[in-house]
């Protein structure tokens, strides 16, 4: 298989050649109708509270109808196909998750599109970094101790995820790969599952976000040794960062990003670009979703290119290190 990343780099290349950047400024006709947010998941997960956030301040600052619309199914691809099929002019959005955009193209054999070749960055939003939860039995507490355990009885333990392929599963190889570690891989039909059986000691680890993890915490059925992220988080400011604890280049996170059909004009693109900021730099906003352990950003059109790079490197690599095959 030829490298994602330099096919990635070839269609960026191909795109910024030929329309070169413009200013922010609102073009004649933009917007000149009701704008949709198209979640290519359920109502009611963290993709659908970042969509709502989206549209309740898009709705305000372009005085125009935005709504939210939930078209679920095949891993997120009906939803991010049927925005790859709308008129390139701003109106029809995709916030899509880290499988939609990276993950998706190296488990699944045809999902129907190419994400990269069409779909434009528009803005990275927000992300919630991957924590590191154990039963409270587990001899740890914090991840140096976590590692020396793991290491003293390779492949004795167990962690769950929902699923393989999931960012969890992902994260946790890449974190046994990092330390020369061994765990065995238990997958559950989603990360709330995988949370009950490391709270009744089923399992001794998962890897999953704070929106997961945080009632088994409270109920002190779980403790976290780590956070995955570039910082700590507000609403856990006493966990300390991988970084932070020795553990270097090791940021994972499930994260979301707005895109719009490729071919819609560079001026309507920078000009959502800053009014998406405006929307995640908002204090009401980075509060609201930081009590869900979700981190708000508000970066370039640049900075959203060269991260989907970076991201499809890293998850590329660990998928074939694991030897996991498209289905």
């Amino acid at each position: 298989m030829i490298s994602r990343a330099k096919t990635i780099a070839f269609v960026l290349l191909a795109a910024l050649l030929a329309a070169p950047r413009a200013g922010v400024a609102q073009t004649s006709t933009f917007p000149s109708q009701r704008i949709t947010i198209v979640v290519p998941s359920a109502a009611g997960g963290a993709t659908d509270i970042i969509a709502r956030v989206i549209s309740q301040h898009l709705g305000k600052a372009l005085n125009q109808t935005v709504v939210v619309e939930n078209r679920s199914g095949a891993n997120g691809n009906i939803g991010a196909l049927s925005v790859v099929r709308a008129p390139p002019d701003g109106h029809t959005l995709l916030l899509a998750a880290t499988n939609n955009l990276v993950t998706n193209q190296f488990t699944m054999a045809n999902m129907g599109f190419d994400p990269i070749a069409d779909l434009a960055p528009v803005a990275f939003v927000s992300d919630a970094p991957e924590l590191v939860a154990v039963t409270n039995s587990f001899p740890a507490k914090d991840m140096k101790e976590f590692i020396d355990a793991v290491r003293a009885k390779p492949g004795a333990y167990n962690y769950g995820t929902p699923g393989a392929g999931t960012v969890p599963h992902l994260s946790v190889e890449r974190l046994l790969r990092a330390t020369g570690t061994k765990m065995t891989h238990v997958p559950y039909r989603g990360s709330a599952a995988a949370m009950v059986d490391v709270a009744s000691g089923g399992i001794q680890m998962t890897m999953a976000t704070l929106g997961s993890i945080e009632p088994f915490r409270q109920a002190g059925t779980a403790r976290v040794l780590g956070i995955a992220g570039r910082k700590r988080l507000k609403s856990i400011p006493d966990i300390p960062t991988f970084d932070e604890q020795g553990l270097k280049n090791l940021e994972m996170s499930g994260w979301w990003g707005v895109l719009a059909p490729r071919g819609t004009s560079q001026d309507t693109i920078q000009f959502l670009n800053a009014k998406l900021r405006d929307a995640f730099s908002n204090p009401e906003n980075v509060e609201t979703l930081g009590r869900l352990g979700i981190v708000a950003y508000a970066e370039s059109v640049d900075y959203f290119e060269k991260f989907i790079l970076r991201e499809l490197g890293v998850w590329e690599a660990v998928i074939k290190d694991i030897g996991l095959k498209p289905e």
